[in-house]
């Protein structure tokens, strides 16, 4: 052996500099800011498709659509990248286009049978 490693080494590497590293070091348990509102808005819009099936009960599926449509601009605004925004964003949307479709239908039932003179038999 001669002492000289410089052919032995990979190339690119600089043993007076292998430790260096240009990323800054990012803890993976850190809080991201905006995920608490993606989860929100995830949950929301869940809940408003789950409305859906309680007729009248479109109303509050249709607020909670609303909220976590905002919730998941909001944490689009903080800076929070992944599929969970996106999730619920398109969960919310859904919930609020199908909330506002069965509330909107249930209001033409009714006034429907109004009309008809069918409620007026009921009481």
């Amino acid at each position: 052996m001669d002492g000289n490693f410089n052919n032995q080494n990979p190339q690119g590497f600089d043993p007076n500099n292998s430790y260096q590293n240009n990323q800054p070091y990012v803890d993976p348990n850190a809080p991201q800011p905006g995920k608490g509102a993606a989860t929100a808005s995830l949950v929301l819009g869940i809940i408003s498709i789950v409305f859906w099936f309680f007729g009248m009960g479109a109303i509050v599926g249709l607020i909670t659509g609303v909220i976590g449509l905002i919730l998941a601009s909001s944490a689009k605004k903080a800076g929070f990248v992944g599929g969970l925004r996106t999730a619920g964003f398109v969960c919310s949307l859904i919930g609020v286009i199908g909330s506002a479709l069965i509330f909107v239908a249930c209001v033409a039932c009714v006034g429907a049978l109004g009309a008809a003179g069918a409620v007026d038999s009921l009481f």
